[in-house]
């Protein structure tokens, strides 16, 4: 390393421009990691969070929370087959309303049956189900001004919920906050008639016999042929949570571009750092041939180029991911609320990770230049 630290000290200028645009690749792909993990996180933060590991919808090639319609022999029936440890009925509709201070609101209704295994945990005021029209709202929606005691009043629908609850974290589907209510009231909100039933009057019972998909928390040990002939059974399909965050019509376009985009970086990277090197050991040709007429081996000066760049990566690297996580943190305490991005130290270390492999790659196969330096040209002889 003697020639390589004395290169860094005697041509610190380059080095330093060099090391600057590897801080900003860093930067950049550490914080598209970190935006594409709160992406994620924003967009289907909500299921993610339910202690569930399938979904069932209605027999459907791309099934989808909007577009499913389960009806009550569904439910009892997967409820009743081996293997189904817990189950439960979910609706899902997304709503526009207005909240007591006349403020739009846009969020998804969830409909639960209160006390099964999905009820939200409560971080302030009652559980789910502690009054008829009583909803549980996201941590999120309550960021935005909704407080406990609030009316929210659906659009279209004319459907008044009381804010009884704020869950602990924030919860979200389709980027919007969800606002958790009894099934019987999603039911009737979602397939009852504008301002529910007259005074007097009940609704039709036929009005509760549907929901949007089942909840299951199955037995590892069911096999896919098991599942799949419980479906052709009853008419439904039945997705893992993995799979069912493809519901949310956002989802792989924004995995896949924020994951195409760092892809772009890491072959960046490799090309920069390996064009830098490549000129680097070109200047440097006399040099080079003057230490090999002196004794110096192939692989010695192999050893010493690729620990020059393995500092230049280290150090680049290191800079750009601390204040691309430090601009995350500074992005999360000033923005507003349910900006998508989530400070991941996993997802920084794996970015810093293939951008150090991509820049030594492209730095190796430059540096490979140095085996056909001849010695004979430090004594002034041309090629």
């Amino acid at each position: 390393m003697f020639i390589a630290v004395r290169d860094l000290v005697h041509a610190k200028g380059r080095f330093l421009l060099m090391g600057f645009v590897i801080a900003l690749v860093a930067y950049l792909m550490t914080f598209l990691s970190g935006l594409s993990t709160g992406l994620i996180s924003n967009n289907v933060s909500g299921l993610m969070a339910l202690p569930v590991s399938h979904f069932v919808f209605m027999a459907d090639d791309r099934p989808t929370f909007r577009s499913s319609l389960v009806d009550r022999s569904m439910w009892e029936g997967w409820a009743g087959q081996p293997g189904v440890r817990r189950s439960t009925p979910i609706g899902h509709t997304t709503f526009n309303g207005r909240g007591s201070a006349n403020e739009p609101l846009e969020f998804v209704l969830w409909g639960l049956t209160p006390g099964s295994y999905l009820d939200p945990p409560v971080a302030e005021g009652r559980p789910l189900g502690a009054t008829e029209n009583g909803v549980v709202i996201s941590r999120l929606l309550a960021q935005r001004g909704v407080k406990i005691g609030d009316t929210i009043t659906l659009d279209r629908v004319l459907t008044e919920l009381e804010v009884i609850g704020i869950t602990s974290d924030e919860r979200n589907y389709e980027h919007a906050p969800i606002v958790y209510a009894p099934l019987a009231k999603w039911q009737e909100a979602t397939y009852g008639p504008p301002g529910g039933a007259p005074p007097g009057e009940k609704l039709p019972a036929v009005v509760y016999e549907y929901c949007s998909a089942i909840a299951l928390d199955l037995d590892p040990g069911l096999t896919p042929a098991q599942i799949a002939a419980v479906d052709e059974e009853l008419g439904t399909t039945t997705l893992t949570m993995a799979q069912s965050f493809a519901t949310s019509p956002a989802y792989e376009v924004e995995v896949f571009t924020v994951a195409a985009i760092q892809a772009f970086l890491v072959v960046t990277s490799a090309v920069l750092v390996g064009a830098f090197f490549l000129i680097w050991t070109i200047q440097r040709t006399s040099e080079i041939g003057l230490v090999k007429a002196l004794g110096a081996s192939n692989g010695y000066l192999l050893r010493d180029s690729l620990g020059q760049a393995l500092l230049l990566m280290v150090a680049g690297i290191a800079v750009g991911i601390a204040l691309a996580l430090a601009t995350g943190l500074a992005i999360q305490a000033f923005a507003a609320a349910g900006f998508p991005f989530q400070s991941d130290p996993a997802s920084a270390a794996m970015s810093g990770g293939l951008l150090m492999l991509a820049g030594l790659v492209g730095g190796a196969v430059s540096i490979r230049l140095i085996t056909s330096v001849d010695p004979i040209i430090a004594l002034g002889r041309d090629r």
